[in-house]
């Protein structure tokens, strides 16, 4: 392939990149492709580059490719870092309801807040999971929604067929703080889960209306 050939090929995966990225997918591979293609214009036009930009002196070619891989290397962090995010926030709320589902209650409320906690003391915590009445099975965390006003505050998606404290899709808020993200989860949040027991329950009288009740 000559020059031309490999131009034209370059010119048309640049122009599928942007539409990828202005129709929001992964912009990190985005950036990585990018680079790979003035990596490899810069590549194929060595000759004319030190010759034109640098006057052939080796130093000030160098300076320039390292000063070129410290821009890709902040711009990889860059882009990165939502990604970094959200994997932080999956491993908290997997860390909190893998707790539940162990069952390791004391593992559990240590990924809560510190506001949390405070409300919602530990003795309480385990008492209203630990009575039968809350199972967390198997699970999935669907997406992550970060706070357009606070870039503390996300929300977690998570579903599960088996339902999740009286939900089959649950969003679990989450907040940073101290470098790492915590649910932020409520008593009511629990209660919510477990209605009292519907009139259809066993009521006063004899065994035959007792019977009755019972199957219908």
């Amino acid at each position: 392939m000559n020059k031309q050939g490999i131009y034209i090929t370059l010119v048309n995966a640049f122009i599928g990149i942007v539409a990828s990225v202005l129709l929001k997918d992964n912009a990190v591979v985005a950036f990585i492709i990018i680079t790979l293609i003035i990596g490899t214009v810069l590549f194929i036009e060595r000759a004319w580059v030190n010759a034109f930009l640098f006057g052939n002196r080796r130093q000030y070619a160098l300076a320039a490719y390292a000063m070129l891989g410290l821009v890709f290397l902040s711009g990889l962090y860059l882009v990165t870092q939502p990604m970094r995010k959200t994997a932080a926030i999956v491993a908290s709320t997997t860390a909190y309801l893998d707790g539940i589902k162990a069952p390791d209650y004391k593992s559990a409320y240590a990924s809560l807040s510190a506001e949390s906690r405070e409300s919602y003391p530990l003795t309480d915590f385990i008492g209203d999971h630990a009575n039968g009445r809350v199972r967390i099975q198997d699970f999935t965390i669907d997406q992550v929604t970060f706070n357009k006003f606070d870039h503390k505050k996300a929300v977690a998606t998570v579903s599960s067929p088996f339902g999740i404290y009286g939900h089959e899709t649950l969003n679990l808020e989450l907040i940073k703080e101290d470098g790492a993200w915590h649910v932020v989860f409520s008593r009511n949040m629990v209660a919510a889960g477990n209605p009292p027991l519907s009139g259809k329950g066993r009521k006063s009288g004899g065994a035959i209306t007792n019977l009755l009740h019972s199957l219908f």
